[in-house]
């Protein structure tokens, strides 16, 4: 599309179009901005942002569901005005790591989608209320979440998990740094005898908020935990949650339905590729290529495979090669969650490799992957070295070259393997 040809609807637009126009003619920025407001109508941007302005704030959610037994299906999107626009608040890296919110993709800079299509209208508004209130809970709050190798690295000196533990999630305040669990158990709004215990025990301030929670409101209880630091005031965090706004849930649904599928376009999804990123990827009818192959993954949806397979025996020898090296010592710790991202896929492109009669003739075919190990398997002895552990990810990585053609899906498991072997090798880690 032509930038002549460009008429901006809002100010995030004319931003954007003012960053062209700078990049293709040469001009300051500011002189930028002015020629986008007038495109859109206005004598300069000043007028433009007094007249229209900043509604980048507002972020929509949208999911889309089908019946399998009434074949009714549907489109819902929920509107969630924030204090400021979505990636100043939380960052697409930060959003794969929230409940709610890991399954869904920036489709626009005010536009979250969700690829897998839902089995129903209750199960899709579900999912969508959870990611506003995540969202909600982020901005109100301040927290921001941590993976799990900064909630392993807090909670290392703890003598033991907290007590009935149930639904946990892990955060931290960006600016100290303080690690803040936030648990949500089927229990009433009170702290046990034994979870205060295991509090005062671990130097650790645990509390039962007012808030119906995260997770499941009004089901569940929210407790938050944090280690007891002097620069910190657990109290004041808790009385901030409890004066959140009430929780947004399926029965007091907010949003908009339609009967259908037709994709729903965000006002800043300005370009081209910002309305075919808004097409959720489950509504789209897969076709093989010469590289790969779609094919259904449970609770995920549709995604896409190597066109090609590995046998049964081959994919025995995957599962022994990592459960060798989950199991080993001898490795550092940033590399298991590696490896059970490699075990999920693997899972399911065995489903999709080997014929179901041969399948059926197994006891359970996911222990291929997930069953004990003998100690007495040879894998088992090569991975008590760091050198075994390397030997071990180089072999895995060329049985998976060997097996399946060179794709994007491929090369995802692959630099998996590759970074596991960095990690192995520099011996980066809490147990390195």
């Amino acid at each position: 599309m032509s930038i002549a040809n460009v008429r901006p609807s809002n100010l995030a637009n004319i931003k954007r179009l003012a960053n062209q126009l700078k990049k293709r003619d040469g001009i300051p920025h500011r002189r930028a901005l002015d020629l986008a407001a007038r495109s859109a109508g206005f004598d300069r941007y000043e007028h433009a942002r007094t007249s229209i302005g900043d509604r980048s704030a507002r972020v929509f959610l949208t999911g889309y569901w089908e019946d399998q037994e009434t074949f009714e299906r549907g489109r819902e999107s929920l509107p969630v005005t924030l204090s400021r626009p979505l990636l100043d608040l939380v960052s697409k890296a930060q959003l794969k790591l929230v409940g709610g919110l890991a399954s869904m993709r920036v489709a626009a800079s005010d536009h979250l989608v969700k690829d897998m299509v839902g089995p129903s209208r209750e199960y899709t508004r579900d999912s969508l209320c959870k990611a506003a209130r995540a969202l909600r809970f982020m901005e109100m709050t301040g927290l921001r979440p941590c993976d799990y190798l900064e909630a392993s690295r807090a909670m290392a000196d703890l003598d033991e998990e907290l007590p009935g533990n149930d639904h946990s999630s892990y955060w931290k305040l960006p600016a100290s740094g303080q690690f803040i669990l936030i648990d949500e158990p089927y229990s009433g709004p009170s702290v046990s005898d034994e979870r205060a215990t295991w509090a005062k025990r671990n130097g650790w301030d645990l509390a039962a908020a007012d808030w119906p929670g995260l997770y499941f409101p009004y089901r569940c209880t929210l407790f938050v935990a944090s280690k007891r630091t002097e620069d910190f005031d657990f109290h004041a965090l808790v009385r901030t949650i409890n004066a959140l706004p009430a929780p947004e849930t399926p029965e007091h649904w907010a949003g908009s339905s339609m009967p259908n599928h037709d994709v729903f376009i965000s006002p800043q999804a300005a370009t081209p590729q910002d309305k075919r990123r808004a097409k959720a990827k489950g509504t789209i009818v897969a076709r093989p290529s010469r590289q790969t192959l779609p094919y259904h993954r449970d609770m995920i949806g549709y995604d896409r495979k190597p066109n090609g397979s590995m046998t049964l025996v081959q994919h025995q020898l995957a599962g022994r090669l990592l459960r060798a090296i989950l199991q080993s010592n001898s490795k550092p710790g940033a590399v298991n969650w590696r490896v059970d991202k490699l075990m999920r896929v693997l899972v399911d492109w065995l489903y999709a490799d080997v014929p179901h009669q041969q399948l059926n003739a197994l006891d359970d075919p996911i222990d291929l992957y997930y069953g004990d190990m003998s100690p007495d398997d040879p894998l088992f002895s090569r991975a008590n070295s760091r050198s075994g552990v390397e030997s071990l990810l180089i072999e895995l990585k060329v049985l998976l070259e060997g097996s399946y053609p060179q794709c994007a899906p491929l090369r995802k498991l692959t630099g998996r393997i590759d970074t596991a072997l960095k990690i192995t090798r520099s011996g980066a880690g809490p147990n390195a």
